[in-house]
């Protein structure tokens, strides 16, 4: 699974509110680049809110709108679906934070509501926005270190996530999907969520 955050502004196939002196453009996408999951067909994710944040200007909302999304399904089309897209202030934002609200999973027995120690995916990270530039930051969930399964059987989600931050992307985007045609690789670095919702570097829930 991944989520990615694009920031920043280049030209677009599909053309975004129109950008002040000293402003980038923001665009969240999602997208799902899983493993195999044995009996599971689908996972499906319901966010609620897509954030970031800067000491400057504090949380700053991006898209308030719920939208659900099969991860296995774009997966499979080997797509990443649009999340959200606004203009931001220039400057260096330091945590993204995606609000989830439900994931409801589906195996050979039906659907499952997944529990999450925390509805709340708030990864610090620095993300630098430069005016007339686009910074990407693609949010990679690794599926199978992600989704557990109690002895009764029940689902867990605690998020485990591959940062990967692209500056001077080319970016377009058509039809609410989006593509990173090139941009200089900052890095990756993998974030997990523990068992009381915290998320910090090299922390999971052990398989």
């Amino acid at each position: 699974m991944a989520f990615m955050l694009i920031v920043g502004c280049t030209p677009q196939t599909s053309a975004p509110q129109q950008q002040s002196q000293e402003e980038g453009r923001a665009v969240f996408t999602i997208t799902d680049a899983a493993a195999e999951m044995g009996t599971v067909t689908s996972i499906k994710v319901t966010i609620e809110k897509v954030q970031i944040h800067s000491s400057a200007e504090g949380w700053i909302t991006l898209d308030s709108t719920p939208k659900t999304y099969d991860l296995l399904e774009l997966k499979a089309q080997g797509s990443h679906a649009l999340l959200a897209d606004a203009n931001v202030t220039e400057g260096t934002y330091d945590q993204m934070r995606l609000d989830v609200s439900s994931v409801i999973v589906t195996d050979a027995n039906g659907d499952h509501d997944a529990k999450l120690p925390s509805s709340e995916l708030k990864l610090k990270d620095d993300v630098i926005i430069k005016d007339g530039t686009t910074t990407a930051t693609t949010f990679d969930f690794i599926a199978d270190e992600s989704l557990h399964t109690t002895g009764k059987g029940e689902y867990i989600l605690a998020p485990v996530i591959e940062l990967e931050t692209h500056e001077d992307a080319v970016v377009a985007v058509r039809e609410n999907k989006v593509t990173i045609n090139s941009g200089k690789s900052m890095g990756k670095i993998k974030h997990g969520m523990d068992v009381s919702g915290n998320i910090d570097v090299g922390v999971k829930i052990p398989t």
